[in-house]
């Protein structure tokens, strides 16, 4: 490139890239492209980057054993990674209602249900802390102060909007959010962009990615409890973590009778998965899937894809 479209390049370059990780195979592979690949560096982080992990409290035991090896990683690296939790810096960053995800759902007798797509938990346990941290952040670092936001959107004035990575795969089209659809807070100060779908790689291309630089594959991010997840993975669940199974059986319960108390039509008072209650889909699962050993079973939730279906 010349000198005038080098400068013209540097100009149009955003002064932070941010990483939204969720510890799972698809923005694992953007991480080791940001550590490993100076092309994909140049293309979308080309000066500061930040790497934030927002937890839910309920993550699988395997998610948070790879998550400590990333940021050893990233310490190794020089790469700035925040691990930002409900107790960090006095609660600031989550709201005091989505503390994690089971306590929520057995304080407000609630569950989250397939039949009503729910999202909640997605927006307050990721997207909201997200939000918050890279504003804390932002000020600390560019001594630029605000509140509900606006230190971002000062920041932007002076620096550019931030560019905010999103792991959304190759197939995951439909779950690019409309930016006009976000705040506006959001419009005036994030950019996000979305690599894998730009750079063609769907899960098993992230797969495959991962294992050629000789790391081990990570599992799919979602929440022990997520209500996208399907029949293995509920079998799974039970055989794994019982006591997990067991609590989310009571929350689900105890949501059933409370709208019923409100004279909710059973109809319309839906569990986890719809009509059918926890127990009876895994009574399913275990008809279906039961001959399945430990082993068969971890290996198809090492190739199962994001349970979720939100929008970023």
């Amino acid at each position: 490139m010349h000198r005038e479209g080098a400068d013209a390049a540097r100009a149009t370059d955003p002064e932070l890239s941010v990483l939204a990780f969720g510890a799972g195979q698809d923005s694992t592979a953007l991480l080791y492209k940001y550590i490993y690949d100076a092309e994909f560096r140049r293309r979308y982080a080309p000066r500061r980057f930040l790497v934030i992990f927002c937890e839910t409290g309920v993550e699988s035991p395997s998610t948070y054993l790879h998550l400590e090896e990333v940021k050893q990683l990233c310490a190794r690296r020089h790469v700035p990674f925040a691990h930002v939790t409900p107790e960090m810096d006095g609660g600031r960053y989550y709201a005091r209602s989505w503390r994690d995800l089971i306590s929520h759902y057995e304080r407000t007798e609630t569950c989250g249900s397939r039949s009503g797509y729910s999202r909640s938990c997605t927006v307050n346990l990721k997207i909201v802390p997200f939000a918050n941290y890279l504003e804390e952040w932002v000020g600390r670092e560019y001594n630029l102060r605000g509140t509900r936001k606006q230190g971002l959107v000062a920041y932007a004035r002076l620096y550019r909007k931030i560019r905010v990575i999103v792991g959304l795969a190759r197939g995951e089209e439909s779950r690019v959010a409309d930016p006009a659809d976000a705040p506006k807070w959001r419009q005036r100060s994030i950019e996000t962009v979305y690599p894998l779908i730009d750079l063609g790689m769907d899960r098993a291309d992230c797969q495959r990615y991962i294992l050629s630089l000789g790391h081990p594959l990570p599992y799919p991010s979602h929440c022990l409890i997520c209500h996208f997840t399907n029949e293995i993975g509920l079998l799974w669940l039970y055989r794994t973590h019982p006591d997990v199974y067991w609590r989310w059986v009571a929350i689900e319960v105890r949501k059933i009778a409370k709208f019923a108390r409100r004279g909710l039509a059973p109809n319309r008072n839906h569990g986890v998965f719809g009509a059918r209650l926890l127990p009876d889909v895994l009574a399913e699962a275990r008809l279906k899937y039961g001959h399945l050993t430990h082993e068969e079973i971890d290996r198809y939730k090492l190739s199962y894809g994001h349970c979720v279906r939100s929008k970023y």
